[in-house]
């Protein structure tokens, strides 16, 4: 059976998409392109699902339209396509009913697409396979990516973070030798000078700044080796624990951690000493971004993911069971424009004093351990931002020693 006039146009269309584009406003002219070829009555887009939508548009053959406000069967979809189903049709009177599918941009929350056209001209199989086809490049097309903001390629993401972890090792080691001899003869210099001298003070200031350089070059080195698996289980609460403990001094007064993990939760497979580092790393951003007498809450659950969940983890995250630990912090929460440039750019920060390294660090252990990570807002009316990670649970059960008892809800009060 030939193709019908509609989808044979519709294929032609497709290049389209990957025209190289800054102009936020090309999206809306490829979807009345796109509507128009496919012989299609209307098509939609809605980004994202997993929180409140900040892009919702529906194109018609003669223009585009923003959305006063999504169609009431989204929540339905979405679960439908989360479940397993690549599309669904949602049958509407005189029409032939939406045809939806799940659109992921690589490293960014997931969206809908939806096609409609006239009653009595029902979906084919390959009306589904074209649908999916166009969702492909749409969600790498340069349009896409300059309305919503940056795209990533995860691929090409490890490639440059591993390219630039053995220059930044290789850094790391001539640096400490350049800092130990600075440490060293600052060190040496002081008994040697007047004590409480002007001279004094200023070789006491120069030793503290080698040393600040030395927790730095730490970082680098931390970084170049964040990429090794190290796969052997440990346990979640235990390290978890131990990351609470170490940052107690660092709470702000009234500030409180609630931890709410099961109580035979799966240990996952990484060592505790990367464990260790992501999870104080994201435990330590949580509290930074807490305003005083906040709280920040630590929950973990086992997961079981579908390939679509899967794709909203930005890492090497395969369908399966997992363990997702959640952050979630009472701070005025992420621009979403910081947001979508916290992975785009490596090292990107808004921190004074920092360098960025902190998330490289973590993605590429996460990453190393098929694992992932993703960034969202806050559910209201709750305000923040939640940070997930998932790993793999181990595939054998540590020992008995690594076993740690604690209560579902712990809390520590700084101040």
């Amino acid at each position: 059976m030939a193709p019908s006039a509609g989808l044979t146009s519709g294929l032609a269309f497709l290049p389209n998409w990957l025209t190289e584009t800054t102009d936020a406003a090309a999206l809306e002219q490829f979807l009345g392109g796109w509507a128009r070829a496919s012989g299609w009555r209307t098509v939609g887009l809605i980004w994202p699902i997993d929180e409140k939508p900040n892009l919702m548009l529906q194109a018609k053959p003669d223009g585009v339209t923003p959305l006063r406000s999504a169609p009431s069967e989204i929540a339905d979809i979405a679960c439908a396509l989360r479940g397993g189903a690549n599309t669904v049709v949602w049958q509407l009177p005189n029409s032939s009913g939406r045809l939806y599918t799940l659109f992921q941009p690589a490293g960014r929350p997931a969206g809908l697409l939806w096609a409609e056209r006239a009653a009595g001209e029902p979906w084919t199989e390959a009306d589904r396979n074209y649908l999916l086809l166009s969702t492909r490049l749409i969600e790498r097309s340069p349009a896409l990516a300059a309305k919503i903001g940056p795209i990533i390629d995860p691929a090409r993401l490890q490639q440059r973070l591993g390219d630039t972890a053995v220059i930044a090792g290789r850094m790391a080691h001539d640096f400490d030798n350049i800092l130990t001899g600075i440490i060293g003869f600052a060190d040496l210099s002081v008994p040697l000078l007047p004590a409480g001298s002007q001279a004094a003070k200023f070789v006491g200031e120069i030793s503290k700044v080698g040393q600040r350089g030395i927790v730095f070059t730490q970082q680098l080195h931390q970084f170049n080796r964040s990429g090794q698996a190290k796969p052997q289980p440990s346990s979640v609460a235990a390290t978890l624990l131990k990351e609470e403990l170490r940052l107690r001094a660092a709470l702000p007064a009234g500030t409180q951690v609630f931890s709410n993990l099961p109580e035979h939760l799966a240990p996952v497979g990484i060592e505790s000493g990367p464990l260790g580092i992501v999870l104080g790393h994201l435990l330590e951003n949580a509290i930074e971004a807490s305003p005083a007498n906040s709280r920040v809450d630590v929950t973990a659950t086992v997961a079981e993911l579908s390939s679509a969940d899967a794709k909203n983890y930005l890492g090497h995250v395969g369908p399966g069971a997992h363990v997702e630990i959640a952050f979630a912090d009472r701070g005025p929460g992420i621009k979403p424009e910081t947001r979508a440039k916290l992975f785009a750019e490596p090292f990107f920060t808004t921190k004074v004093r920092h360098r960025g390294l902190g998330l490289a660090i973590v993605y590429r252990i996460l990453h190393a351990h098929g694992g992932g990570i993703r960034i969202e807002a806050a559910h209201p009316p709750e305000t923040g931002t939640v940070v997930r990670i998932v790993l793999p649970p181990a595939v054998v059960r540590p020992s008995a020693s690594t076993q740690t008892t604690r209560p579902a809800n712990t809390f520590l009060v700084g101040g």
